[in-house]
């Protein structure tokens, strides 16, 4: 259910705002309107202490990730290898000290680079002495370093001296003593500062630094619950302060609205009544958008950590469709990654990181281990074990259902039924919603559109399928169902337009219909990505000490890039199909935006798990 909310305006003195706005935080019950201004000074202070929080955790988290050694990464390479013990060793963990080290190591980088641009300039010229250039040109002889086409060499004129240094394609580079016709087109190259042996050696230097600030920040990584607890406090004065600052004010008062859920208001109350402050609650205007807090049945709730890694949320006046999703979604993710070998493989790899991580929220790991089951119960139902010919399982494997699945036409019809048992599910919803709306019989003859477009579909892609005689009575009567009843009366002049798109939105329905194929392309696919890689592994011809190595090497690189496209089909179609094909038909256009309660953090040692 989505949970109904209230909006609320509370009342207090302006003396009081600071102790009302800290119980209100102790709370956690209201989320309050529109982040306040930032023109504060106070506010635009906590906002700036918080990001510095978060780039030092950003910083420390980034050099705990990166490898040691030669496997280094960044500007040094493996000269990473040759580091200094870490700067700063047992130095407290704290946001300066953090980014401290972080701007030293930019600096670095920048100096790095610069470094190697240098190199890039002047190593085709050799060791080059800046000093004894310039005695030469106290003499009267200045030297000039030179980049000039090949078929076209500057050329000494008398006193002077020109010597190629280096040939490239179609260029040479040299330097000029003295006076010397360079010609148009040669490039003139500035002398450089230094000579090259101590640019490498100030390189050197820098990367060494540079790796210890590296080492120094992955050291303190062992210490980052303090650089979180700093980012909990300052996120908590944060949000205070932009809670006072959005408070209004006039004659010694000062007000805050916002909304909170129906079941939590008696705890407002009660806080107002022992503070003394006004309150009204009261339900929200119909142009009023208040936040959304799903609650899902408790069977269905995991599918919120999905919602948040989507970033999707249903409008507040819509319908909470996450049964449904999670139901759907579960399929859908079974029959685009489609093997049970592939299933067992997740399964094993969701047990054994909730084995790791034991303190990390639950829902991830329940909805991967309910994806995972139902992979294999999809890959066990059609005989899919890595791509393995159905010839070569054993009979015991290849049972009816598997036979049945495995001949396209029926796995063409199974999804073209799938979608149109999804589709009528979201009409029907709207049925019952509307009741008892005459409206509710434009939906069940949505319904019949629906069934009407799966046979319509199957008849054109499935063989053998012959589209049923008794199907026209039912599209007739369907779409007469719906041009009589989706509209009221008062409604004709403003949304009269709607019957005109109707032929558009039948045709539509049949475009929904077939998007649901693609759970057969897809599933198809990996299947023969799977094949083919088991038969390159086992056609290779060698002996048989390298071609075991080979064969392994093989089969792990494509069953693993197969996965990982599995998981891509997975954000790309499994999500489609519940956000927009039945999304449209249900009428849930995710437009919603999550409660957000204005409260205290966790602190830092319960969110950092293991």
């Amino acid at each position: 259910m989505i949970v109904p909310m209230q909006r609320v305006t509370i009342l207090c003195t302006a003396a009081g705002r600071a102790q009302a706005l800290a119980r209100l935080q102790d709370l956690g019950v209201l989320h309050l309107d529109a982040a306040a201004p930032g023109e504060a000074a106070d506010l635009q202070a906590a906002e700036a202490d918080l990001r510095r929080a978060e780039e030092a955790l950003r910083r420390v988290a980034e050099a705990a990730a990166q490898p040691e050694g030669p496997r280094a990464a960044g500007p040094c390479g493996r000269h990473a290898a040759d580091a200094s013990p870490p700067a700063g060793d047992g130095a407290p963990v704290t946001v300066e000290a953090v980014l401290a080290l972080g701007h030293e190591a930019e600096a670095l980088e920048a100096e790095i680079d610069a470094l190697d641009d240098e190199w890039e300039q002047y190593q085709g010229f050799g060791e080059f002495d800046p000093a004894s250039a310039a005695a030469l040109a106290g003499l009267g002889l200045a030297v000039q370093l030179f980049r000039a086409p090949a078929e076209t060499l500057p050329q000494a004129e008398a006193g002077g001296l020109v010597r190629i240094l280096k040939h490239e394609d179609h260029h040479v580079l040299g330097v000029a003593v003295g006076p010397a016709a360079l010609g148009e087109k040669t490039e003139r190259i500035p002398l450089p500062s230094r000579p090259l042996s101590a640019a490498q050696a100030r390189r050197t230097e820098a990367c060494t630094r540079h790796a210890g600030i590296n080492r120094s920040l992955a050291a303190m990584a062992r210490g980052a619950d303090a650089l979180r607890e700093r980012i909990r406090e300052r996120t908590e004065i944060r949000d205070f302060m932009a809670a006072q600052a959005g408070m209004g004010g006039a004659g010694g008062l000062a007000w805050l609205t916002g909304y909170a859920p129906g079941e939590r208001v008696p705890a407002l109350q009660t806080a107002a009544r022992d503070a003394g402050w006004a309150l009204l609650a009261r339900d929200p205007a119909p142009n009023e958008d208040p936040p959304t807090l799903v609650r899902p049945p408790r069977a269905a709730r995991p599918v919120n950590a999905l919602f948040q890694m989507l970033g999707i949320l249903p409008g507040y006046r819509e319908a909470d469709i996450s049964v449904v999703f999670l139901a759907f979604f579960t399929i859908f993710f079974a029959m685009l990654v489609g093997d049970a070998g592939y299933g067992l493989l997740l399964l094993l790899g969701t047990l054994a990181l909730r084995r790791k991580f034991r303190r990390a929220p639950a829902a991830p790991f329940i909805l991967m281990t309910v994806f995972s089951v139902a992979t294999v119960v999809w890959g066990v139902l059609t005989a899919t074990y890595f791509g393995i010919p159905t010839g070569a399982l054993p009979r015991v494997l290849y049972h009816p259902a598997a036979r049945w699945l495995g001949r396209q036409q029926n796995i063409m019809q199974f999804c073209f039924f799938l979608g149109a048992l999804h589709l009528s599910v979201a009409r029907l919803w709207n049925a019952a919603a509307l009741l008892p709306s005459r409206k509710s019989l434009a939906q069940l003859g949505w319904v019949g559109v629906v069934w009407t477009m799966y046979a319509a579909a199957c008849s054109v892609s499935v063989e053998g399928f012959v589209f049923p005689a008794f199907m026209l009575p039912v599209a007739g009567g369907s779409v007469l169902l719906i041009a009589g009843f989706m509209l009221d009366r008062s409604e004709l002049r403003t949304q009269g337009v709607d019957l005109g798109m109707l032929p558009l939105n039948i045709i539509s329905c049949l475009g929904d219909i077939i998007s649901y194929v693609r759970l057969f392309a897809v599933g198809m696919a990996s299947v023969k990505v799977a094949e083919n890689f088991n038969q390159m592994a086992l056609s290779l011809s060698l002996p048989l000490w390298a071609k075991i190595p080979c064969m392994l090497l093989i089969l792990l690189a494509g069953h693993g890039m197969n996965l990982l496209m599995g998981a891509l089909s997975i954000l790309v179609h499994a999500v489609r199909l519940n956000t927009l094909e039945f999304s449209n038909h249900k009428g849930v256009s995710w437009s919603g935006f999550a409660y957000r309660p204005f409260r205290r953090q966790t602190p830092a040692a319960a969110e950092s798990g293991d």
